[in-house]
C-alpha cells in the first residue's frame, strides 16, 4: 500500500494536461491544509455498488495509524481484521438545500474506496466507529482536485476508466490505471441466491443481509495526511436498497497481496443498488509535529 508506485501521478494521454495534474496534484500536503475542509451537505445516488471483503492481517493496519485508529477486533481474536473494496459510480449529486431536479444536471463519477475497519480515537471523547481510507479511485479529475486539495476527504488516484455493471446476472468491475498510479482491478462475479453457511465472523449475524448492511452503513471515515487527519461524516438511505449476494468467478486487484493473507482473493462479495448517500460533515483535525 506503500510503495513506490503508491504517489499520484496522471493518466492523462495529454502530457501537457498529465504534467499539469502531476505538478498541482501530486503532493499530499495541501495548502488549504489547517483550514476547515470545503464541504456542503450533499445527496448523491448510487445506483450499483460493489462491496469486495477481505481479511486482512490486523498488525499491517495498526502500523498505518497507531494513534487515532484501532482496527476492528473479530470474534476470535488473532491477526486478522476486515478490509472492503467498493466499486460504484454516484450520480444526480447536489446540495441538500437544493430542488431535487437540480441533481439532472450532476456529472456520474466512478469511485472506489479502499477501507479498513475500526475505531477512530477522537480526541478528549470516546472512541466512534470509523473506517480508514487508505486509497480512494476515481475517473474525474474535478473529484481528484476537489478530495485532495480542497475537501482533503479522500487519499484519491486517478485512473483512466473504471467500470461496475451487470450483464444478465453477472457482475463486472474494472479499474484501467492506464499509465496512472491507481491500481488495476478486475472482477466478475455471479448473482448466487443462497450464501454458504460460515464459520467466520459473519455467522454472527442473523441474516445475511444484516451481515450486508452492517458492512454499508459506516458512517464515519477518517483519512490521514502528513500534518493532520480529515474525517467524513455521512449516512446511508436503505429504503429502495437491494442486496445481491455474488459468487466471486475472478477477482484480480493489485497491491492487496502486501495485507491479504493466503491466495488475496475475497472472503465475500455483494453488490447493493438503489442506495442514496447523504454528506454530512466534514471536519479536519491537526496532528502533533513528527507523529500521527
Amino acid at each position: 500500500m506503500n510503495s513506490s508506485r503508491d504517489f499520484y501521478r496522471s493518466p492523462s494521454p495529454s502530457r501537457f494536461i498529465a504534467r499539469l495534474e502531476n505538478k498541482f496534484l501530486s503532493a499530499d500536503d495541501s495548502w488549504w491544509t489547517g483550514r476547515h475542509p470545503l464541504h456542503t451537505r450533499v445527496i448523491a445516488e448510487a445506483p450499483l455498488v460493489l462491496y469486495l471483503n477481505y481479511l486482512v492481517r490486523k498488525s499491517y493496519v495498526a502500523s498505518l495509524a497507531p494513534n487515532i485508529f484501532r482496527p476492528l477486533e473479530l470474534p476470535g481474536g488473532g491477526d486478522t481484521t476486515l478490509f472492503t473494496i467498493l466499486l460504484f459510480r454516484v450520480e444526480r449529486a447536489r446540495p441538500a438545500w437544493a430542488p431535487e431536479w437540480l441533481g439532472a444536471f450532476g456529472p456520474r463519477i466512478f469511485q472506489s474506496n479502499w477501507r479498513f475497519y475500526g475505531y477512530m480515537r477522537k480526541p478528549d471523547s470516546e472512541s466512534r466507529s470509523a473506517v480508514l481510507f487508505v486509497r480512494t479511485v476515481t475517473n474525474s479529475l474535478a473529484l481528484s482536485a476537489f478530495g485532495r486539495r480542497l475537501a482533503r476527504c479522500f487519499p484519491l488516484r486517478r485512473a483512466r476508466r473504471i467500470k461496475v455493471a451487470w450483464t444478465g446476472g453477472q457482475l463486472t468491475a474494472a479499474i484501467e490505471a492506464g499509465g496512472g498510479s491507481a491500481p488495476e482491478l478486475f472482477f466478475e462475479g455471479e448473482q448466487s441466491e443462497c450464501p454458504e453457511a460460515t464459520q467466520d465472523f459473519r455467522s454472527e449475524f442473523a441474516t445475511y443481509d444484516e451481515y450486508a448492511r452492517w458492512i454499508i452503513n459506516q458512517h464515519l471515515s477518517v483519512v490521514l495526511w502528513p500534518r493532520e487527519y480529515v474525517v467524513q461524516d455521512m449516512h446511508l438511505d436503505f429504503q429502495k436498497a437491494r442486496i445481491t449476494p455474488l459468487r466471486c468467478l475472478r477477482c484480480d486487484v493489485s497491491g492487496v497481496q502486501d495485507f491479504v493473507p493466503e491466495d488475496g482473493k475475497p472472503l465475500d462479495c455483494f453488490a447493493v443498488e438503489n442506495l442514496r448517500v447523504f454528506l454530512d460533515n466534514i471536519y479536519a483535525v491537526m496532528m502533533e509535529s513528527g507523529g500521527k
